[in-house]
């Protein structure tokens, strides 16, 4: 009636739910009942603290695992699940645009960041990209996974699953996000963390035989990169590195090269597109010194007058940036063209294909078979730990190990 001042009748909590109050200082105290006390038979309670009422009700469902009741916008109590205490609208595939920009964008190096992006937008956005962030599931998570190492979907439409290296890469990538979510209370818990990653097993390294690499070396006869390859073949060095080298690297007289920097091409989120980028080598270990051969420096020697006539017949649309291996203007190679090069070489002298990376382990198998130590095999491929050297190239190093442990006979006999 009019005059009359409207009352809201308060909803009681049903048995079992517990109870709910505001605190003097504000804050909001929340009770429910647990087990009895097996001594004295008296009721044990649970006690949740919060700002705001909300929120203590939200701890009191993640701990129980029930649904509770809210009051909807046209004052009628509903019970709803823990999940919609969190925001619903937000699904996965825009959390991770989000976690992309704002948290990895800066705070990673740009090829981790290409890496991140180009998993996200090929795997975890076409299969859990829809889903809300708050309502994702560890066998959702465990299922996408599954589906990957049997048929990766991969760009190129290639058939067959994804390696479980690349499935763990997933798994980091998708826990990473969501505990970052998890900070920000956006969801109540990881459930990244229960999911079971694939087994990573030792992969099979490929390299040239002795005999291979003989075969290879006389095909670079007159070829316009024999002295990049040659190089790679004699000091591991990687394929970046090598595109980076610049004359001043190079010290004739001390027939050394000092690797600083390395090349390569990263997605620029700005400018969205590739772009060339050139910075310090992988690790602070890979900044290093390598000793030339002799040999290897007369090759490099060579190069360097076949160079001088490319830049005389460009003459003013050549490009001096200094470069030891650089297109015929002077400008940076692509690395795509140094793998077809590569491919074409060894398809003419009919040896199975390799990637490049291949002629790294090449330098390093021949370099242990020749008993350099491993410690010196590590400074020169510029590996961090020699442990990691160790465990890459352990079948290079085993019949060594066989033969050395036959010294130990006499004290056994």
């Amino acid at each position: 009636m009019k005059g009359e001042k409207m009352t809201k009748t308060k909803k009681r909590r049903k048995k079992g739910e517990g109870s709910l109050r505001q605190r003097i200082d504000g804050r909001w105290e929340g009770r429910k009942p647990r087990e009895r006390d097996p001594i004295t038979g008296k009721r044990l309670y649970a006690y949740f603290y919060g700002d705001t009422k909300r929120e203590v009700e939200a701890k009191m469902c993640q701990v129980f695992h029930d649904a509770i009741e809210i009051v909807t916008p046209n004052g009628r109590f509903v019970k709803v699940e823990y999940a919609q205490f969190y925001d619903t609208r937000i699904c996965f595939g825009e959390w991770l645009d989000t976690w992309l920009t704002e948290y990895k964008q800066d705070s990673v190096a740009p090829s981790t960041y290409d890496s991140y992006r180009v998993i996200v937008k090929h795997h975890l956005k076409p299969g859990l990209g829809k889903i809300p962030l708050a309502r994702i599931t560890t066998d959702q998570i465990q299922n996408l996974l599954n589906s990957k190492s049997k048929d990766g979907a991969r760009r190129d439409n290639r058939r067959g699953g994804l390696s479980p290296s690349s499935i763990l890469k997933i798994k980091i990538i998708i826990s990473a996000s969501i505990k970052q979510a998890v900070k920000n209370r956006l969801i109540p818990y990881n459930p990244a963390d229960g999911v079971t990653p694939p087994r990573i097993s030792s992969k099979e390294i490929r390299f040239f035989t002795i005999e291979e690499q003989k075969q290879f070396l006389q095909a670079l006869e007159g070829h316009r990169l024999k002295a990049l390859f040659t190089l790679a073949l004699a000091t591991g060095m990687r394929k970046g590195e090598l595109l980076a080298l610049t004359w001043d690297c190079y010290n004739k007289d001390d027939a050394t090269i000092y690797v600083t920097k390395s090349v390569g091409k990263v997605w620029d989120p700005k400018a969205e597109k590739y772009i060339r980028l050139i910075g310090t080598t992988k690790t602070k270990s890979g900044m290093r010194m390598i000793p030339v051969l002799p040999q290897v420096a007369t090759i490099l020697e060579s190069h360097r007058e076949t160079q001088n006539i490319e830049r005389q017949i460009a003459r003013e649309s050549y490009e001096d940036k200094n470069l030891i291996f650089c297109k015929a203007d002077g400008t940076y190679m692509e690395p795509t063209s140094v793998n077809k090069d590569l491919y074409l070489l060894t398809k003419r002298v009919d040896i199975k294909q390799i990637n490049f990376h291949a002629l790294r382990h090449t330098f390093a198998t021949r370099a242990l078979e020749a008993d350099i130590p491993a410690r010196v095999v590590q400074e020169v491929l510029g590996h961090s730990d020699v442990a990691f050297t160790l465990n890459r190239y352990t079948h290079v190093l085993m019949p060594t190990v066989i033969s050395q442990m036959g010294k130990m006979e006499k004290y056994i006999s």
